[in-house]
């Protein structure tokens, strides 16, 4: 065989090098998710500590908790999903970052929180009452 024929050295660099790029690529995402989801664990449970002050609330049927949680961390507040359940739980956690959440500004925070069916088509209206929080 020549020196440029099928099967030398330099075909199977050229082959190689990309599958080892995409090897390395998929690792570091993979890294980079686990760190994600372990902030995401350590944030839920620094929220649960008995000794810290939070309102935790049940999410109604029809409204999404990730449009909760954006709503609250928008308004400057410590929130996450309660993680004893499971990630997906309807029970969101909220501190706050200066002392006690105040009740009666978080309940209004809650009720302007708009854009909060899942599915509008299939959902229809969430049944809004009045925000209570759990241990009420």
């Amino acid at each position: 065989m020549g020196a440029g024929g099928p099967g030398t050295n330099q075909d199977m660099a050229a082959v190689l090098v990309p599958v080892v790029l995409l090897l390395v690529a998929i690792v570091l995402v993979g890294l980079a998710i686990k760190r994600f989801s372990r902030a995401q664990v350590e944030h839920s449970d620094r929220l649960q500590y008995a000794d810290r002050p939070t309102l935790r609330y049940q999410v109604p049927p029809g409204q999404d908790p990730a449009v909760v949680l954006s709503g609250l961390r928008s308004a400057g507040y410590d929130a996450s999903a309660d993680s004893e359940p499971g990630p997906s739980s309807p029970i969101v956690i909220i501190g706050s970052t200066h002392g006690d959440p105040d009740r009666e500004e978080v309940r209004r925070t809650l009720a302007a929180i708009d854009g909060t069916n899942v599915v509008p088509a299939e959902s229809g209206q969430v049944q809004r009452s009045r925000v209570r929080f759990v241990d009420e």
